[in-house]
């Protein structure tokens, strides 16, 4: 009760301690002026929209959940092809990078025609096609709406073809999310755009529910599946096994609800973060988001629908830490935030003497211990300027008898969302820094306007620094 209590008394502080984002409060007023009570901050109105929607889907769709998990528990079980095309984000793999805890190998990523065959299965619902080999083949399908597809709602919006596409008339599984074509969530006054997309927590969520499940299944019928990661494998009578007798998927959900709503517990050091972003801006740097794969914070940082323009994606690529203009260099100026998946990883650290021997800033967002336990000697979060992250831990949840490693991390999900609290306090502390300028906001490319919204988003951004 003791974290929940705490977090509880964080978002209390968020509500006292808010400023009006309808512009109410006055450049550089203090918070407890009663001009700018009353409002929850940007960050705290996001963070409660996503649970609705996360528990919405979970109250309406477990069945359909369970379903989807038995169908790939068979799959697997007939040593048939599980093709993987999910939305996570701003990429498909985003929390499913080489190397990360947690994993079972279970999935192909993509679809090949040429190897696909009858009795395979496909968890899909981004899928630019031959959709003609889904309907000639018998492939179990199992689909969700997602923004960049006709599926979602708003499908009238679309106008570039390779978001007009439908996974739903092929699926035998329909996993309904009530995303729209528009993607996030929080409409900000003066900014056509609504900024704080959700595509990537609801596929993360939907996913490890799914797998929680499959892992259990599986071993229930005495079956297992390699899982990926550096965790020492599993032993002896100490190691806490789930019940096989009863669904995972709950578990799963209420873990990451509890940490996600513990959150709160570090919007100071949030907000620390937003300080040194639109510090970085104002005096003329830039906002950088490494992660050591192109596919997590990195991508999902850059461009993205529901996106700050002032972010700015960078990966390590042979060694060599590069930004989608070319190499990179950072300056004193600048600020990076580090996403990691663990704390002592050695690429990570490489990084992160990189990064301060340019001089930058740096913050940090991810698990900070290894089985609850804080690694010894050199850690990213023991030494970037601030860090958010401490209520998830490296590993899997869930011990499942006769697997290897514990499976399903909430890292990646938890990192999502810090990630996202953080632009919206950026956006909020930009509006009171610069007396009512707001920062720019991606649309959708794929909707009418979208595109040259975002040309306009990046010249202005190119003009001004945000």
């Amino acid at each position: 009760m003791i974290p929940l209590s705490a977090a509880g008394l964080a978002v209390m502080a968020g509500q006292v301690f808010a400023q009006d984002t309808g512009f109410g409060g006055k450049k550089g007023m203090a918070p407890s002026f009663p001009e700018n009570r009353g409002i929850e901050p940007l960050s705290i109105r996001y963070l409660n929209k996503v649970r609705d929607m996360l528990t919405t889907i979970r109250e309406t769709q477990s069945d359909k959940l369970l379903e989807a998990s038995y169908a790939i528990a068979r799959t697997v079980t007939k040593k048939d092809t599980c093709w993987y095309s999910w939305d996570m984000g701003h990429s498909l793999t985003a929390d499913l990078v080489p190397g990360r805890n947690g994993i079972p190998e279970i999935f192909t990523v993509g679809y090949d025609p040429q190897k696909s065959k009858n009795g395979d299965l496909f968890l899909a619902n981004i899928f630019e096609g031959p959709h003609a080999d889904l309907e000639k083949k018998d492939i179990f399908v199992i689909g969700s709406p997602v923004p960049w597809s006709s599926d979602a709602k708003g499908a009238e919006l679309i106008v570039r073809d390779s978001a007009k596409v439908r996974i739903r008339p092929y699926s035998k599984i329909w996993i309904e999310t009530n995303l729209t074509t528009v993607g996030a969530i929080m409409k900000v006054p003066g900014m056509p755009a609504p900024v704080g997309p959700v595509s990537g927590i609801i596929g993360m969520v939907t996913f490890w529910m799914m797998m929680a499940d499959t892992c259990r299944i599986l071993a229930r019928d005495g079956r297992t599946v390699p899982v990926r990661g550096d965790e020492p494998k599993l032993a002896g009578k100490d190691v806490p096994w789930v019940s096989l007798s009863e669904p995972l998927m709950d578990d799963y959900f209420e873990t990451f609800m509890r940490e996600m709503e513990m959150i709160g517990m570090e919007m100071g050091n949030i907000r620390q973060i937003a300080r040194m972003a639109v510090d970085s801006v104002l005096s003329g740097g830039k906002v950088w988001c490494y992660s050591r794969y192109l596919d997590s914070l990195c991508v999902e940082s850059q461009t993205r629908r529901g996106g700050l323009g002032l972010t700015h994606g960078v990966y390590e690529d042979k060694d060599k830490i590069v930004s989608f203009e070319g190499d990179f260099k950072g300056s004193p100026k600048d600020l990076v935030i580090m996403g990691i998946f663990q704390p002592e990883d050695e690429h990570d650290l490489k990084n992160l003497d990189f990064f301060r021997k340019s001089g930058m800033k740096v913050a940090s967002i991810g698990p900070i211990t290894r089985d609850i336990k804080i690694p010894e000697g050199r850690t990213v979060p023991k030494e970037t300027d601030v860090h958010v992250g401490r209520m998830c831990d490296t590993y899997g949840l869930f011990a499942v008898p006769g697997f290897e490693r514990k499976v399903c991390p909430t890292s990646g999900a938890v990192q999502n969302q810090i990630f996202w609290a953080t632009c919206m306090e950026i956006l909020e502390e930009m509006i009171r820094r610069t007396d009512g300028n707001i920062p720019g906001v991606f649309f959708s490319a794929a909707i009418k306007g979208g595109t040259e919204h975002m040309i306009r988003m990046r010249a202005i951004e190119k003009e001004r620094g945000y």
